[in-house]
């Protein structure tokens, strides 16, 4: 942090939060890996309400270890610190009680092999798992190109970049629901070797996140005004210039969410067959190297500012759809 030109006042802080989280790490990748195991299960709903649970948790002791309340100490960072550790260990356990306790989880004897070294069934999870984790952060380190472009282009192009981005992360969320979904479902039928069951759920996956979308897609296009005024007062004059920019970005976004519902459908299903090496390939391809180059030259050289950014970031992943749901899947 010192060579990226930090202050030292902030890499102190960050050295004093980060000593602390660092005994979360175990907890984190331990409930992650058991988070898996139980929705590859059908036991997704448990894990919903642990992680509910925790992050409650984890709000209210942040507040009260952060800033000393209720006879607590002020700990600041260190606070915020120790109280999401205790939330990653108090998710992590209740999982864990979960599958020891639950009838069907505990025929499957999940803790009691876990001394037994199997380098097939690891190599196996690196040649399917990393790919996956390549994936997601191409894409992080994507947005994160895309932000710092807006940055460049002014204040009023970041926020309203901020307000459209905000939005369709947390409106994705029902899309990436369903991709995990798929991803279990057609596991389970690719398991059984029932080709059909396989091809029924990416049809209907494809066909739920394409209607959700659709229905987002047109109300983004009939209440763009409405959509920034949760974040902003669009009466106000002084937020006349982040409005301004905002809604061009969300007409984007509400074209572009269409497509991007049934490319996520149809990675879940791609998922599900194990094939995760040619899609990570061809995201590369499309967000580094479309999604990037368009975007920059839209942007930049065509002075589109951030409208033409944000058509670059929604075409990265569009390009690829060149193979039809029957192929993706057979």
């Amino acid at each position: 942090m010192i060579h990226a030109g930090q202050t030292e006042t902030t890499v102190k802080l960050a050295n004093t939060y980060l000593d602390i989280m660092l005994w979360g790490l175990l907890p984190a990748v331990g409930f992650a890996a058991l988070r898996s195991t139980v929705s590859a299960l059908s036991q997704a709903r448990p894990v919903m309400f642990i992680v509910v649970t925790g992050t409650a948790f984890n709000i209210v002791w942040n507040y009260i270890l952060g800033f000393g309340k209720f006879g607590f100490p002020k700990l600041e960072l260190a606070g915020l610190a120790l109280a999401s550790v205790l939330a990653l260990w108090g998710m992590f356990t209740a999982l864990a009680l979960y599958v020891l306790i639950h009838p069907k989880l505990r025929d499957y004897r999940i803790f009691q092999e876990l001394h037994r070294v199997r380098p097939q069934i690891l190599w196996e999870l690196v040649w399917v798992g990393v790919p996956i984790g390549l994936f997601s952060g191409l894409e992080a380190g994507f947005f994160m190109v895309i932000m710092f472009w807006m940055g460049t282009l002014g204040t009023e192009a970041l926020a309203a970049h901020q307000i459209v981005f905000q939005t369709i992360v947390v409106v994705f969320m029902v899309p990436l629901g369903i991709s995990y979904a798929t991803t279990v479902r057609v596991g389970q039928w690719l398991g059984r070797r029932d080709f059909t069951g396989i091809q029924r759920a990416a049809w209907v996956s494809m066909g739920i996140s394409t209607i959700f979308v659709l229905g987002v897609s047109i109300t983004f296009l009939l209440f763009p005004k409405q959509v920034i005024g949760i974040y902003l007062d669009v009466q106000n004059p002084d937020n006349a210039a982040v409005i301004t920019l905002a809604l061009p970005l969300l007409i984007v976004t509400a074209i572009a969410q269409v497509l991007d519902g049934f490319q996520k459908a149809i990675y879940g299903s791609l998922q599900g067959l194990q094939d995760t090496q040619v899609p990570m390939m061809l995201n590369v391809l499309g967000y580094w190297g479309v999604g990037l180059s368009v975007g920059y030259a839209l942007g930049f050289y065509f002075g589109m500012g951030s409208t033409g950014l944000w058509i670059g970031q929604s075409v990265r992943s569009q390009w690829w759809q060149g193979c039809l749901p029957g192929d993706c899947v057979s």
